[in-house]
């Protein structure tokens, strides 16, 4: 042990630069990381009044600036630099077709920080604190993948959030969740990358990913990538998740929740600047009885094919490719396939097109996903975390149309989003930890969005908003949402389930 400690004290005297870790996976952000020629300078800031020379503005101006421009702190010294930014989502909103029913709200504060130490080490943090009242749809979705109790199968408390974790009730009607996210990377040298922490993972290219999203609660883990021959990649990585079971044997105050564990291993090939591949094997692993909470020793060797050597785990395969075609679209698709099972698969096909207005963005996708692709003959074993889906928020048995849409104008915003799923003898409890009786349906569900503002910062994505959602479904309500807001949106939280 100490003399790993040394090498790992000693290791920077031969680092090389590192990219810089973060952990805001909004989809303003993706769309910009999966632009063409996209380089890491971040957000485009598109209004030319703020590019005089420092030197001749008005300290009015400065403030002005740095305010819009830039993180609310900002340190660079010598080797290191430190940035921090509150964290707000303030809205209120109602369902137009219900005219007595309660206001909606979201009331959001923390704070985020990300820096870089020294020439090969970056990290980034964040705690949230939210209360929230949710529309009818959502408060749904959130009661049905709540824990549940030893001894008491059929019955679920609290519930979760997409990306926001357990809730606890919150006055009438409202939750009260919070979470604390953290990363960090380390490159020793050049070619290889560390990665740890619990921030969320997103596999792809699209606005969903089939194989691996964030979706769901974060889990720590820890990702070690190689880089070898320029254009080859490697990685390995291993997370401890949970299901939301309390455990019947316990001698603190509340029983903890069943673990298990994920392994994922995955090869990328560069083919050229325009056009990647990717394979992986993604397993989740049994950590025993209600006593036991200990994967097999085989868990920790980092070798392919090895999550098939235990009867339990359930496995994903997954394909993975994108090509860039001339300067402004770029195609994508992903291939799912449970274990080696050809009768459970998922496919994923779509394509962005940037700049066919000024600085516009459309994304047409398709998703289609097995009726069992990820639950596992166990159902304690199934592709999920905190009792959400570790891939797709719908989870499985469907298929799906997204379009999006958006466009800028300096600093004024409009988005569309339109999501259209049809659902065959789809369970949407087929995944959850225990054991379910509940009815397959058939439904047809389109949800459409329309949001404008004003993009504040694009730094933090820090934005003033209004925005319209519709909600139409076969067999439920139809709901028309209206919502206005004040929100860094540095997080994805999925409500288009």
């Amino acid at each position: 042990m100490k003399k790993f400690l040394i090498l790992f004290v000693l290791m920077p005297a031969f680092a090389m630069h590192s990219q810089v870790e973060t952990i805001t996976g909004h989809s303003f952000f993706r769309d910009q990381t999966q632009r063409p020629n996209f380089t890491e300078e971040g957000p485009a800031i598109c209004d030319v009044g703020f590019q005089k020379d420092s030197l001749k503005m008005s300290f009015g101006q400065k403030l002005k600036t740095h305010f819009m421009n830039q993180y609310l702190f900002e340190i660079h010294e010598e080797n290191v630099n430190l940035y921090l930014s509150p964290v707000v989502n303030f809205q209120v909103g109602t369902n137009w077709l219900d005219a007595d029913g309660p206001t909606l709200y979201q009331n959001t504060r923390g704070i985020y920080v990300k820096g870089t130490l020294l020439k090969n080490f970056s990290f980034a943090t964040t705690f949230v604190e939210n209360q929230a009242r949710f529309s009818d749809y959502e408060n749904y979705f959130i009661s049905n993948h709540g824990e549940f109790y030893p001894n008491a199968s059929t019955v679920q408390q609290n519930g979760v959030v997409s990306g926001g974790g357990r809730t606890k009730p919150f006055k009438e009607g409202g939750y009260d969740y919070g979470y604390a996210i953290g990363s960090f990377i380390y490159k020793p040298i050049e070619n290889l990358e560390i990665r740890a922490g619990n921030a969320p993972t997103f596999v792809g290219s699209g606005y969903r990913s089939l194989i691996l999203s964030d979706n769901s609660y974060q889990a720590p883990s820890i990702d070690i990538k190689y880089t070898f021959l320029k254009k080859w990649s490697c990685g390995i990585r291993r997370t401890r998740r949970f299901n939301l079971i309390r455990k019947a044997a316990f001698s603190t105050v509340e029983g903890y929740y069943q673990p298990k564990s994920s392994s994922r291993h995955y090869l990328n090939y560069q083919v050229n600047k325009n056009i990647t591949l990717g394979l992986s094997e993604n397993s989740i692993w049994s950590m025993g009885d209600s006593v036991t909470t200990k994967p097999s020793g085989l868990y920790y060797a980092p070798l392919p094919f090895i999550g098939l050597t235990q009867s339990t785990n359930h496995t994903i395969y997954g394909f993975d490719a994108s090509e860039v075609a001339g300067k402004k679209t770029k195609f994508y698709q992903q291939f799912v396939l449970s274990g080696f099972d050809l009768s459970q698969m998922g496919f994923q096909l779509g394509v962005r097109f940037y700049d066919l207005l000024p600085n516009s963005m459309l994304q047409l996708e398709y998703n289609k996903v097995g009726s069992e692709l990820y639950a596992a003959d166990t159902p304690n074993m199934s592709y999920t975390h905190y009792n959400l889906p570790l891939a797709h928020p719908k989870g499985q048995g469907f298929d799906e149309l997204v379009i999006r849409a958006n466009v800028s104008v300096k600093r004024i915003y409009g988005e569309s989003k339109t999501v259209c799923y049809w659902l065959k003898n789809y369970n949407e409890r087929d995944l959850l930890p225990m054991d379910s009786e509940s009815p397959s349906i058939d439904d047809l569900i389109i949800h459409q969005q329309f949001e404008l503002g004003y993009r504040i910062n694009p730094k933090i994505n820090f934005c003033f908003f209004g925005r319209a959602v519709l909600r139409v479904s076969d067999i439920d309500n139809t709901q028309m949402l209206i919502h206005l807001g004040l929100s860094t949106n540095l997080f994805n939280s999925y409500n288009d389930y």
